[in-house]
This record gives C-alpha cells, sequence and structure tokens, in this order.
C-alpha cells in the first residue's frame, strides 16, 4: 500500500490521477540510497496481478530512457501496452510529487528481488534431490575426497563446522546450483542471487558469517587450509557420521 510521508503537506484535490492499470498492476513509488548516486532517489516497484504476482522494479529517473527495455520485462510476466506505460510514467511522476512513497534503506535491494515462497522450496526440492541422487558429488570434509570443480559440494562433517552450523549441514557451489537449477544465459547469476535470497528469508539457506555475500567460506578439505565459498543448506538424512 501506498502511504502519505508525514513530513510533507499534501492537500487532497479532485485532480487525484489514479492508478491507470489498477486492474492489472500494483504500483509503488520507494524512496531509499542507491549506489549509482550520492543523494537518496525514486524507483517503482510493479507488481502483477496475474498469476504468480512476480514483480520488477526500476529507477524512475531510467523509466523514460529505457522505456522499451522495461515494456519488454514487464510483459514476460505480466500484461502492458506502450501506451499504458506512458500512463504509468506520468502516474508515477504525480505519486513523487505528492510525496506518496514508502521510505527503503536501500533501493537496490529491493530492485534485486527475491524468489517467492513456493518458487523457493520448489527450488530447494530440486537441490535436495540432486544431493540424494548423486551423493558421491558431495563428499564430506573429513574423507578429504573434495576436488575442486569437480564435486558438486561438501558435507560439513567435522566438529568446526557442526558446531557452528548444525548436522545434516551441506555446501554446495555457485557452479553446482546452476546446473541443478538449469540456469543459463546472460542473467543466470542474478536469477541465481534472487533464488538465494529467497532461500534465505524462507530459512533454508544457512548464514553465519556478517559478510554481504549469500556463500559461506569453507575449508572443504581436511587436509588443506584453502578456503572455497558455498551456499550452504541443512538436508536431513545426509549421510554424516
Amino acid at each position: 500500500m501506498l502511504r502519505l510521508v508525514k513530513e510533507r503537506e499534501v492537500v487532497a484535490t479532485p485532480n487525484q490521477i489514479p492508478n491507470p492499470v489498477e486492474a492489472l498492476w500494483e504500483i509503488e513509488l520507494l524512496y531509499g540510497k542507491h549506489p549509482a548516486y550520492t543523494e537518496f532517489t525514486y524507483a517503482v516497484n510493479f507488481t502483477t496481478r496475474l498469476e504468480g504476482n512476480a514483480s520488477k522494479c526500476f529507477l524512475v529517473i531510467d523509466l523514460r530512457e529505457r522505456f522499451d527495455e522495461y515494456l519488454r520485462d514487464l510483459n514476460v510476466f505480466g500484461a502492458m501496452e506502450r501506451a499504458e506505460f506512458h500512463k504509468v510514467i506520468d502516474y508515477v511522476k504525480y505519486l513523487k510529487i505528492n510525496g506518496l512513497f514508502r521510505r527503503v534503506p536501500n533501493l537496490l535491494t529491493v530492485m534485486e528481488g527475491s524468489a517467492s515462497t513456493d518458487e523457493s522450496f520448489e527450488l530447494f526440492e530440486m537441490v535436495v534431490d540432486a544431493v540424494f541422487s548423486d551423493s558421491d558429488a558431495f563428499p564430506t570434509i573429513s574423507s578429504n575426497a573434495y576436488k575442486h570443480g569437480v564435486s558438486f559440494g561438501v558435507i560439513l562433517d567435522t566438529e568446526q563446522y557442526v558446531s557452528k552450523y548444525g548436522k545434516n549441514v551441506i555446501g554446495v557451489t555457485t557452479e553446482a546450483l546452476l546446473e541443478i537449477l538449469d540456469l543459463d544465459g546472460n542473467s543466470k547469476n542474478v536469477r541465481l542471487l534472487e533464488i538465494a535470497r529467497g532461500w534465505k528469508e524462507q530459512g533454508l539457506l544457512l548464514k553465519k558469517s556478517r559478510q554481504a555475500r549469500l556463500q559461506e567460506p569453507i575449508k572443504p578439505n581436511i587436509s588443506s587450509n584453502e578456503v572455497k565459498r558455498f551456499y550452504i543448506f541443512r538436508i536431513d538424512g545426509i549421510a554424516q557420521e
């Protein structure tokens, strides 16, 4: 829901502009920090009312310059005509002028997005199935059998990691997840980040370090101090002492 920012006094008038695509889209104006700009700026979030309720967020300053690109992106999961998008841009300007926006600490976090709850669990099940169907690709740390570029991940069975993450915990490489989830193309890493954020929000992805990255630093071989980064999951029933 849009809310009126209290710092600004806005007088309601008969000329208030309604959302021109209300039947198909929920539109929300956001205000916050973006790393591309020194000043706070605006972004607009589009959420389709069609199946899936997917959403996309763009910087307001880019709406006209990247009009065709953004229109195409929205039509991937929703329905928007060129004339409607022009009206939406005017509507966003109205929201901006009248202070109808929601403050967020970091616009980039919202713009990058995350997977929905249902999708997060569905994709997590794909990871679980891959782990159990090819257990040799996920050796234990204590076996010292992990091979970078060959193994898909590693089971965290040593005392150091059991005390940190608990039992039945496994680390999966980025490359393995891209293969398991069948992600390819130029946007595959962005898509994986969306999925990983969804996993984290649902408590499926474990994260203990204070670093911004969602992967955790792990020493996958007991005989080496070399550190690799893995996405960490708890999967009941994995082979572990």
